[in-house]
């Protein structure tokens, strides 16, 4: 998966990030509704700025990244213009065997991990690799496998890292 853009322009607009959730909403006879979250954690709509009077060569090298992705076909990993405190992000399921995961951020400080819920502690439990991941993600490796099923999230601050189609 690629990264875009690979040396970031920010535009002066810059990047909008919004969280989207999937709820399903039933409504009732007696004008109750009953609600169901479809996702435990959000999915992000991205759209990004760019100013009027871009050069001819940033306009083929966007041309060239859409091109490559074929469009909507093929996803790819923004990264938030802005680093910031993130609390409670997906990082991966546990299968028993894998110990390495790309966290969902590049450029991470106070990183805490958790599985299923339970803080994990840092040099004991696992360890920090920085800009270690696939496209400068940040990356934990564990020193035991999580079982089979046990949920991966984190905290930190740093650039999230969205993966966008």
């Amino acid at each position: 998966m690629s990264e875009y853009p690979s040396t970031p322009k920010p535009a002066p607009d810059g990047l909008l990030v919004t969280p989207v959730w999937t709820t399903v909403t039933t409504s009732f006879d007696a004008m109750t509704e009953q609600r169901k979250a479809k996702q435990v954690f959000a999915k992000y709509d991205v759209s990004l700025k760019y100013p009027e009077g871009m050069t001819n060569a940033d306009i083929m090298t966007l041309w060239a990244f859409y091109m490559a992705r074929k469009g909507a076909y093929q996803a790819f990993y923004i990264y938030d213009l802005l680093s910031q405190a993130h609390t409670g992000l997906y990082v991966g399921w546990g299968d028993g065997d894998t110990k390495t995961f790309d966290l969902p951020g590049k450029s991470t400080s106070g990183q805490k991990i958790y599985v299923d819920s339970v803080e994990k502690t840092v040099t004991t439990d696992y360890s920090i690799v920085v800009g270690g991941g696939a496209e400068s993600s940040d990356r934990v490796t564990f020193v035991t496998a999580p079982e089979l099923g046990k949920l991966i999230t984190c905290d930190l601050t740093g650039y999230l890292r969205m993966r966008v189609r």
